[in-house]
């Protein structure tokens, strides 16, 4: 790990900062967690290089060291632990809505509301959207570790119907899904992996790109982003990049840093990007229909 930690990042085209703190901030996390969950988790806190697969794969071969049979608490494992749940639940809440009742007015058969998690390691995260809502939902969990993939296919299939299991890079979405739409993306933990390889600038550029591509083109489309604290720098990034939107792919407007009771003590950000719908006078027109002055 050493050599990675004397390796500074700098994009001048971007303005993005070195992958350093992102790598101490991981390594931080980790041992946080270790400390917090202390005899109740089995997994191994060991830092390695969060931008290789080889080292994701060995995580989740060596993380729970235990023969014995496991619950799923103790074969799950939570990035930005302090970051509850329940604030995605909330915050997806009215497009899941939103789309279930356009999905039932408009008689699509089959269809209902779908959620993709990208990065989704062995989060608890899945199966809690799974059963979240008073509605169906499709969930999706996208990664590019075969272990993650088939370690969570064992924990999940048989317990969530409407459960899909997808092996790819999420730096390539329109090519791993084959353009399917989703009504919510969710990204927790994934762009701190990222920003820890060389050349971390064009994998956020692809997978924005990505997103962009499979997110819904409705108006309730929503992208959930939880990671460590974006410098300034990074903010406008992903703004450049989400502002990119034409009439058939309408932009994505990002709200960074939301305030999120319960989640003082960690170093997680909550952040969110809405597909929003412009009216003739360039105003957002929002799921509930309400039109804001846009600025």
């Amino acid at each position: 790990m050493s050599w990675i930690f004397a390796v500074i990042l700098i994009t001048p085209a971007f303005g993005f900062t070195s992958c350093d703190s992102f790598l101490m901030n991981n390594r931080r996390l980790r041992h946080l967690q270790a400390k917090q969950e202390g005899s109740t988790h089995n997994w191994n806190h060991e830092p390695f290089d969060f931008s290789s697969r080889i080292g994701w794969d060995n995580f989740y071969k060596e993380g729970n060291p235990s023969d014995d049979e496991q619950s799923l608490e103790n074969l799950e494992y939570e990035w930005h632990s302090h970051m509850p749940h329940s604030v995605i639940v909330d915050a997806i809440a009215p497009t899941i809505d939103a789309a279930s009742k356009y999905y039932n007015t408009a008689a699509v058969d089959n269809e209902i509301p779908s959620i993709l998690l990208v990065g989704t390691g062995n989060s608890a995260l899945p199966r809690i959207l799974h059963d979240a809502f008073d509605t169906p939902v499709r969930v999706t969990c996208l990664d590019y570790s075969p272990v993650c993939v088939e370690m969570i296919r064992s924990m999940y299939a048989d317990l969530c119907p409407n459960m899909d299991f997808v092996l790819g890079d999420a730096t390539c979405l329109k090519e791993t899904l084959n353009s399917d739409k989703y009504d919510v993306i969710v990204d927790k933990g994934l762009l701190d992996a990222l920003m820890c390889g060389e050349g971390f600038d064009s994998d956020l550029e692809k997978l924005m790109a990505g997103i962009d591509e499979v997110l819904t083109r409705r108006e309730w489309g929503m992208s959930i982003l939880v990671c460590f604290q974006l410098s300034k720098s990074n903010r406008e990034f992903l703004i450049e990049l989400a502002d990119c939107g034409t009439s058939h792919n309408p932009n994505l407007f990002w709200d960074f840093d939301i305030p999120v009771e319960g989640s003082e003590n960690g170093r997680a950000t909550f952040n969110l990007a809405r597909r929003c719908a412009l009216d003739e006078k360039n105003r957002i027109v929002n799921i509930d229909h309400m039109i804001t002055d846009w600025e």
